[in-house]
């Protein structure tokens, strides 16, 4: 049922606003794009009348409800922008063993040193940013507390993002602590509430620690908080592919992850190189990304990722495409050219998604839905406006 509900409603559990503070040592790299303009919530103003008593919804809900006042103090909008982040690979370097721009290791900055990633990782958090899983944004179930905003971490290719060093008496794996994984590890430790994890979307080689290594670890890693994508077997351009390529590509990689963690992955593909970047009735060969047979293993895919370099609409929004989510490349640049910097400093300005707290509800200023057609897709949510 998608009521929607204009004043002051939803209180939870958790309390007020996240300070925008914060040392960007923002940083990261993905591939050379066009910038494009980036589309926002429409700002227009409309009068304003604010209900000072509190209601609830319809529904029962296990979370209490806010006043239209709070809702404005904490900046409430989940219309707003959310950042994917996507990383290659981590190294374990300083910053000033690189000769590129602060943490990258490579020219185009698809590469990262592991004091710059781990600085990332630091810096989100103060800026108040807590992790959610990549599979539920696409499903649009945003679990983030109130007043914060969600934050998803994707690797591409595997290699270097899980370097294993051995296995403890218990069975459990010892990681290099540069690592993506051993840095994860360390911040989830020391941030209970950031709620870490990350989506690693893998070809054939895996993590490249052995192939019976890397089972093992994969099993581990869905146990953990971690989700495992599809990046296809042999990292090709899907672009101009024949549909029985395509198959194979995409095919292969989901009966293999099905053969080592059956039904614990994920149902999303990162596109090698972005490619296709769009998926038009003029190349229906594409439609085998979605859904398809390879050697008689069945698979769909409910979304795929381009190789981006800007943040992600919000999923409810009218130009958020499940077939084309866009991603922020995880560089440094000096803060301009959509680096990490750049676009969290757009972000921060008034166009970073903010939570309600409750992934049942959506809460955003009447304001930015005034002409009625941004809100696109509820998933079934309860629907909640307030006045500016």
């Amino acid at each position: 049922m998608n009521n929607v509900i204009n004043i002051p409603v939803v209180k939870k559990i958790t309390s007020c606003m996240l300070a925008i503070s914060a040392a960007l040592s923002l940083l990261a790299g993905c591939g050379n794009k066009t910038p494009e303009t980036v589309e926002t919530a429409p700002e227009t103003t409309v009068p304003t009348t604010v209900a000072e008593t509190t209601e609830t919804t319809p529904e029962t809900s296990a979370f209490v409800t806010y006043t239209a006042q709070e809702y404005r103090d904490a900046g409430v909008n989940e219309l707003n922008s959310v950042p994917i982040l996507m990383y290659h690979r981590i190294y374990g370097m300083t910053n000033a063993e690189t000769s590129y721009t602060g943490g990258n290791v490579d020219k185009d900055g698809y590469n990262r040193t592991s004091e710059a990633f781990e600085a990332d990782l630091r810096s989100f958090y103060a800026q108040g940013y807590r992790m959610m899983r990549l599979t539920d944004f696409v499903d649009g179930y945003i679990d983030v507390p109130f007043g914060y905003s969600p934050l998803i971490l994707t690797f591409d290719d595997g290699i270097r993002d899980v370097v294993l060093q051995g296995w403890k008496d218990d069975g459990t794996p010892e990681f290099d602590p540069t690592c993506a994984i051993g840095i994860l590890e360390k911040i989830k430790a020391e941030y209970p509430d950031y709620n870490v994890t990350a989506t690693f979307f893998l070809n054939a080689q895996l993590f490249e620690n052995g192939e019976d290594n890397d089972r093992k670890i994969l099993k581990w890693m869905v146990d953990n908080g971690y989700d495992i994508g599809n990046h296809t077997r042999d990292h090709i351009k899907l672009g101009g592919c024949s549909a029985e390529e395509i198959e194979k590509q995409i095919g292969y990689m989901y009966k293999k992850l099905d053969e080592i963690i059956p039904g614990q992955y994920v149902n999303i593909v990162a596109l090698p190189f972005g490619s296709p970047e769009t998926m038009g009735p003029e190349h229906p060969e594409y439609e085998k990304i979605f859904e398809g047979t390879y050697e008689g293993f069945n698979y769909t895919t409910k979304a795929s990722l381009l190789c981006a370099w800007t943040r992600s609409y919000s999923p409810f929004v009218r130009d958020y495409e499940n077939r084309r989510i866009r991603r922020i490349r995880a560089y440094d640049n000096g803060g301009v050219y959509w680096d990490i910097e750049d676009n969290f400093k757009q972000l921060n300005d008034g166009k970073r998604f903010i939570s309600d707290g409750d992934p049942n509800t959506i809460v955003f200023p009447s304001s930015d839905n005034s002409s009625g057609d941004w809100l696109k897709t509820t998933f079934g949510h309860q629907v909640i406006t307030y006045d500016k």
